[in-house]
C-alpha cells in the first residue's frame, strides 16, 4: 500500500505540523488526518488519478481534522472515527479548539464508528484497526501492508501527551506496549515528525525505555 506524507513544512499552515497521510491501494485512496490544505490534498488525489473512499481519524484532536468538512464536502468520502471519540467531532471542548483558544467550531458527525479490531477495504487491501487508548479514549493506529500509522500514541523518540482532559499515562503505556509486542518489524508514521521503525522505539526510544525487551 502506498503511504505518502502530504505535510510538508510550508505547507503545515495551520500549526502543530500534524501529519496528513494519503494511502493508496489500486485506484482508491484514503486520507488519514486531514489537517493540511483541502486544495493540497486534492490535487495529490488528481495527479495520481485516485478516488478517495475515506477520511481516517486517529483521534478527534482539533490539529488532525482542521479540513475534515472542506474534504467530505469535496469528495463525498466516509468519514471514520473510533466510537470512543466520536463526540470530539460536535464538541469544541472535547477536540480541544477551546482549549488552545481557539474559537468553538464543530463539524459534522462520523459516517462509520470504528471498533478494535475493525477491517477497511481499501483497494485490494485492508487496514486493520488498533485502538490504542491513552492520548485520548478513542486513539486508534491503522495497519497497513506497508507498515502502522501510529497517530498520537507513538512518535519517533517520544509518545503522545497524557496530560489533557481525558487522557491517560497508564492506557498510553498499555497501548505501546500491546504495538512493540505485536508489531515490532513495522515501520510508523506517527501524527507529528519523521517515520521511523519500531524496533528502534522499542531499543531507543526514552519514554518507553525497558517497557518490553527483545
Amino acid at each position: 500500500m502506498l503511504i505518502k506524507n502530504l505535510t510538508l513544512s510550508e505547507n503545515s499552515v495551520y500549526g502543530y505540523s500534524s501529519n496528513c497521510y494519503l494511502l493508496a491501494s489500486g485506484s482508491e485512496a484514503a486520507v488519514v488526518d486531514p489537517s493540511v490544505e483541502t486544495k493540497l490534498i486534492l490535487n495529490a488525489l488528481d495527479n495520481a488519478g485516485l478516488r478517495l473512499k475515506y477520511i481516517l481519524l486517529t483521534h478527534g484532536h482539533f490539529d488532525h481534522m482542521h479540513t475534515l468538512d472542506e474534504l467530505r464536502s469535496a469528495t463525498g468520502a466516509e468519514v471514520m472515527v473510533h466510537t470512543d471519540d466520536s463526540e470530539t467531532l460536535t464538541n469544541s471542548a472535547l477536540s480541544l479548539f477551546t482549549y488552545f483558544g481557539y474559537p468553538e467550531t464543530v463539524f459534522q458527525p462520523a459516517s462509520v464508528l470504528l471498533s478494535d479490531g475493525d477491517s477497511i477495504k481499501l483497494g485490494d487491501e485492508e487496514i486493520t484497526v488498533i485502538h490504542t487508548p491513552g492520548h485520548t479514549p478513542g486513539c486508534v493506529c491503522y495497519v497497513t501492508s506497508s507498515g502502522i500509522i501510529t497517530g498520537d500514541t507513538l512518535f519517533d523518540m517520544s509518545v503522545g501527551r497524557y496530560d489533557f482532559p481525558r487522557s491517560n499515562g497508564v492506557k498510553l503505556r498499555e497501548s505501546i506496549k500491546r504495538l512493540y509486542e505485536n508489531y515490532p518489524a513495522e515501520r510508523i508514521y506517527p501524527g507529528h515528525g519523521p517515520s521511523s521503525d519500531m524496533m528502534t522505539q522499542i531499543r531507543k526510544n526514552p519514554f518507553t525505555k525497558g517497557l518490553v525487551k527483545f
